[in-house]
């Protein structure tokens, strides 16, 4: 039973040990637009207003992968 317990904790606990929580800082980023723009996009300058002049974006990031 102990041995169970400690399984389905350890399991649970994985399910919430996100890198970033809700008020977490991400770090700077830079990324290469697809072959709908030009140049850069850069995380704390284009998105963050008190970086840019009050331009304040959400962003979305939709990760898909193949494994």
């Amino acid at each position: 039973m102990l041995k169970r317990f400690a399984l389905v904790s350890l399991f649970i606990s994985n399910l919430y040990a996100l890198p970033l929580q809700v008020g977490d800082v991400c770090p700077d980023w830079t990324l290469a637009y697809c072959a709908n723009g030009s140049g850069d996009f850069e995380l704390y300058a284009n998105a963050n207003g008190a970086e840019n002049g009050g331009n304040y974006k959400v962003v979305w990031l939709n990760l898909f992968t193949s494994w």
